[in-house]
C-alpha cells in the first residue's frame, strides 16, 4: 500500500523538480550511499553513479522508464534512486537485491517498495534523503533530485515520525582520555537524548564522552528505539 507522505513527495516531484547543483550533468558521479534497514545497515559506501533507465518489477507497468532528473531541464544527471541500484550492484549489496520499483505514470517516477532482505510493514516505507534534507522537504522523487560529486544518500525505512540520527565524532583521539561525540537529528541539526554510542547514552544535548583504551581503528554508530540508525564514523585511537 502505498503511503500519503510518498505520495505528496511525489506528486510534487511531477510539477516540481529539485536540482541540487546547477552544474549537474549527465557524467558519472560519486557519492555516498547508505542503505538502513530495520536491523541493520544493508549497504554503506561510495558508488559511481550515472543517469539513465530502471525497469518497473511490480504493478502493471513492467517497462522502462527514466530516472535521471531531466524534468528540470538543466539536462540528465545521476538520482537517488539511480544510487540506491548502483549500491545494489556492488559486491556488497546483494542484501539489497532484488529492488522493488513500481512506476506511477501520473508522477513520472518510481516507488521503492521493498525487497527480500527488510519489508516496511505498518505506516513504514522506503525514503530517502541527500545531504541530510528528506524528500518531502526536497519536493521530488528518487528520480527528480539531480546529485553531484560528494552528496550523501541516505534510503531507509521510515515512518512519518522516526528521525535519522547523524552521528558527529573527530577523526582521531587518544587511547584511555576521553572524548566527545554528539548525535544529531540528521534533519533538524539539533541534538537528540537518549542516543546509544560506544555504550554511553547521550545527555540532553546529544553529547556523550566516550574512552576507548584499544589502539587503532573504532568504528562508532549511534542508535535509539524509534529512531533511523546513524551514520558510521571511524576514529582513530593513538
Amino acid at each position: 500500500m502505498i503511503k500519503g507522505s510518498l505520495l505528496r513527495v511525489l506528486a510534487l516531484a511531477s510539477v516540481f523538480v529539485v536540482a541540487l547543483s546547477a552544474s549537474a550533468v549527465a557524467a558519472t558521479t560519486t557519492v555516498h550511499v547508505r542503505v538502513e534497514g530495520v536491523r541493520s545497515t544493508l549497504f554503506e559506501g561510495d558508488v559511481k553513479v550515472s543517469p539513465g533507465m530502471l525497469t518497473s518489477n511490480k504493478g502493471d507497468d513492467r517497462a522502462a522508464h527514466p530516472c535521471d532528473a531531466s524534468a528540470s531541464g538543466g539536462g540528465a544527471a545521476a538520482t537517488p534512486t539511480r544510487a540506491l541500484q548502483a549500491a545494489a550492484e556492488q559486491s556488497l549489496g546483494d542484501r539489497l537485491l532484488p529492488l522493488g520499483l513500481e512506476w506511477y505514470a501520473s508522477f513520472s517516477d518510481f516507488l521503492v517498495d521493498a525487497n527480500t532482505t527488510e519489508m516496511p510493514s505498518g505506516n513504514d516505507y522506503w525514503d530517502f534523503s541527500v545531504n541530510w534534507k528528506m524528500a518531502l522537504s526536497l519536493g521530488a522523487g528518487g528520480c527528480g533530485v539531480a546529485l553531484k560529486n560528494g552528496d550523501t544518500v541516505l534510503w531507509a525505512i521510515f515512518d512519518e515520525t522516526r528521525p535519522a540520527l547523524r552521528l558527529v565524532a573527530p577523526a582521531s583521539a587518544r587511547s584511555g582520555r576521553p572524548f566527545e561525540v554528539r548525535v544529531l537529528n540528521g534533519a533538524t541539526g539539533k541534538g537528540v537524548a537518549g542516543a546509544r554510542v560506544g555504550g554511553v547514552i547521550t545527555n540532553s544535548r546529544g553529547k556523550a564522552k566516550l574512552t576507548l583504551r584499544s589502539v587503532g581503528k573504532r568504528i562508532l554508530r549511534a542508535s535509539k528505539s524509534g529512531a533511523v540508525r546513524s551514520n558510521s564514523q571511524t576514529v582513530a585511537l593513538r
